[in-house]
């Protein structure tokens, strides 16, 4: 079946007054209908900066190379006045943080209304406005929706502001939702409720999301697939399962081992040595290659070729860890 949104070697540079500094290095990535993707990986590994390319939201600066297609049409063609149609009709994005995207100085009910009458066809009265503003509070959860309606974002905690954004993106009711780290700024309870969320959107919608996150649990009980990415490029990706249970790729390990555990009395977490290079410090071999605990020479050469494994799971890597159970992080 076609994919609902597509990249094809997506490159993404910014111009300075030195040279280009890339930031994406041929990301290939597809989204099927209805699927939840995760997008894990260090800050700077180019998360945000795809999924931007995606909405057509890169700044000026931006240079893009390879190509970004939409149910087979291709997007980074669309000038703004017609990704401008598909935002929020067919794509949208929520960010990690709720109150930057609310108007402190407009009450709730306004910034839905002013939602819904962008993404309508046709001129909405007051009294509709207010029933469909109400009906979105209630499909996201937020308690006493009318009630609501009048209240500033000031007045509303962090998991209802998240949950009133969320409601905003669904105003369009789009077929595919980005969350980029919607979960950052909550206590650990809030999160999963809002990860419970965009999960029961997906089943009651048939709604696609791209799940943007540091949390490899949340990705293990949320995520079909999974994308590991390291400075701009896919280093494994493959089924949730497949590859949690069964990393290849050192990086991927890394992450995973760098986690703490309840089932281990063993206190002490296994970091990743080093830090992730700054783009302009990018070379030709594998970015990993400095913090590798298997690196060898020809890591710091050339880059390595794609390789599968079982069940659709890839990894690019000259020395591929062995096969090693593990069992998967929640």
């Amino acid at each position: 079946m076609q994919p609902l949104l597509e990249t094809l070697d997506l490159h993404v540079s910014f111009a300075t007054d030195q040279s280009p500094v890339p930031v994406v290095r041929g990301i290939d990535l597809k989204v099927g209908r209805g699927e939840i993707i995760g997008l894990v990986g260090e800050s700077g590994s180019g998360k945000s900066v795809t999924c931007m390319a995606a909405m057509g939201l890169l700044d000026d600066n931006a240079r893009l190379r390879g190509e970004i297609r939409w149910n087979g049409r291709k997007l980074h063609c669309q000038d703004d006045d017609a990704m401008s149609v598909l935002r929020g009709n067919e794509l949208a994005m929520i960010f990690q943080d709720p109150m930057s995207a609310l108007n402190p100085v407009q009450t709730i009910g306004k910034q839905l209304y002013e939602a819904i009458r962008l993404h309508s066809a046709k001129r909405i009265g007051r009294s509709e406005l207010k029933q469909r503003a109400t009906g979105l509070l209630s499909d996201v959860g937020v308690p006493a929706p009318e009630q609501r309606l009048k209240a500033y974002p000031h007045q509303l905690s962090g998991g209802l502001n998240q949950r009133v954004v969320i409601a905003m993106m669904l105003a369009g009711n789009p077929r595919l939702l980005i969350a980029d780290e919607p979960t950052t700024a909550l206590d650990v309870t809030v999160q999963a409720q809002i990860i419970d969320l965009l999960r029961s959107l997906r089943d009651q919608r048939g709604m696609s999301i791209i799940l943007v996150t540091h949390d490899l649990g949340v990705v293990a009980e949320t995520c079909d697939r999974v994308l590991v990415m390291y400075c701009g490029r896919v280093v494994e990706s493959g089924p949730v399962a497949a590859v949690f249970q069964s990393p290849r790729h050192p990086y991927t390990r890394g992450l995973l081992a760098s986690l703490p555990r309840i089932d281990s009395s063993d206190d002490a977490l296994t970091p990743i040595p080093g830090v992730v290079p700054q783009p302009h410090e990018f070379g030709e071999g594998c970015t990993f290659a400095p913090r590798c605990p298997v690196a060898s020479e020809c890591c710091y050469s050339g880059s390595p070729a794609q390789q599968c494994s079982e069940s659709d799971h890839l990894f690019s890597c000259f020395s591929p860890l062995p096969v090693q159970k593990t069992r998967a992080h929640r």
